[in-house]
């Protein structure tokens, strides 16, 4: 061949082996889309909320429900950046503890584990040198359940059992409370009206020695909180009549027991739920921070499971709900509250 077919020759020989090429290769990679930098965005965003530190006051000594049931919220709390350091100043029923946070500047980070008790209650009792109208709501939490509870083998197996004993045996029927005078011996009486019932309350000194009187047969009733009665119910020493919860009407805990509520009679004590709350003219971004926090904390079953060992209900009420709930405490039980106290 001469040197122009070789040249030809030679091209096609290129030409099919790069056909060859083309056609048996590897597949064109598939085009990738663009990586969303939403999910960074927001990872960056959360990185960068800046750890805050919060004191919340506790108005009674450590290790009871009150003091435990603030504990666990700081220790949720510090999931979301809010380091909460808890502090106990007990004394006057709470009232040491709420007079001292309402003299608290704005900017302290200071804030009160309130109830209605020593919110309203208290304060309507007498001058404790604050009110409500001092502070600023952020959200309520927590719910203890409180219960009447009769002794093991009485002749009664309901609240309207009950009742109609009470009518057919004027001046039989020991009651065992915890005090007298407070907002919890006016609940007891709101259930057990004494105008229209006779028998015969007993101030005891707490929720423990009213359950050693009634399983001691000392008492025929008591009134304790349901955490409380629940083992020596499921005993067999003593029976849980009603629950009292002001949030929920049948607890978790024990719900076979109704609600007071359930016998037409308005009487769940709204003294016993749990907030926090602010002085006045509080950061409003830090208190729906923290608010916010307490709305996903009181869904987190870990949380929950360990309120209800303490007796308490996990249960959130936003800002606005919060100030409703008190609201209503004080308009509508507040003044019957202070009518019915000064008799003592």
């Amino acid at each position: 061949m001469n040197t122009k077919k070789i040249f030809m020759v030679l091209l096609v020989l290129v030409l099919s082996l790069s056909m060859l090429l083309v056609g048996c290769g590897a597949p064109e990679p598939e085009p990738t889309e663009p990586v969303s930098q939403e999910g960074t965005d927001e990872t960056v965003a959360e990185e960068s909320v800046e750890n805050v530190e919060i004191d919340i006051v506790v108005g009674f000594g450590a290790g009871g429900s009150n003091d435990l049931s603030a504990r666990y919220l700081a220790q949720a709390l510090s999931a979301h950046g809010i380091i909460a350091n808890v502090i106990n100043m007990p004394g006057g029923m709470g009232t040491e503890a709420g007079y001292h946070v309402s003299n608290q500047s704005a900017d302290s980070n200071m804030f009160m584990w309130g109830s209605g008790m020593i919110m309203l209650f208290e304060p309507a009792a007498g001058d404790r040198g604050y009110t409500i109208h001092d502070f600023e709501p952020v959200a309520t939490i927590a719910g203890p359940t409180f219960a009447i509870a009769s002794k093991a083998g009485a002749p009664w197996e309901t609240l309207d059992d009950l009742i109609e004993y009470i009518k057919d045996n004027p001046g039989e029927v020991v009651l065992g409370g915890q005090g007298e005078g407070n907002s919890m011996h006016f609940i007891v009486e709101m259930i057990l009206d004494p105008n229209e019932l006779d028998y015969t309350y007993v101030g005891l000194a707490g929720g423990a020695d009213v359950a050693l009187n009634l399983t001691g047969g000392h008492v025929d009733l008591g009134h304790l909180s349901l955490a409380a009665a629940r083992p020596l119910h499921q005993d067999g020493d003593l029976t849980v009549l009603i629950n009292t919860q002001a949030l929920i009407e049948r607890d978790p805990l024990m719900p076979e027991i109704p609600n007071v509520i359930e016998y037409g009679i308005d009487a769940r004590e709204r003294h016993s739920p749990l907030a926090l709350f602010a002085p006045q003219g509080t950061s409003p971004e830090l208190k729906e921070r923290i608010s916010n926090a307490m709305a996903e904390i009181a869904q987190d079953e870990d949380f929950i499971q360990s309120y209800q060992d303490l007796g308490v209900v996990a249960h959130y009420l936003n800002t606005d709900e919060t100030w409703d709930f008190f609201m209503d405490i004080e308009e509508n039980f507040i003044p019957a509250f202070v009518e019915w106290r000064a008799q003592f």
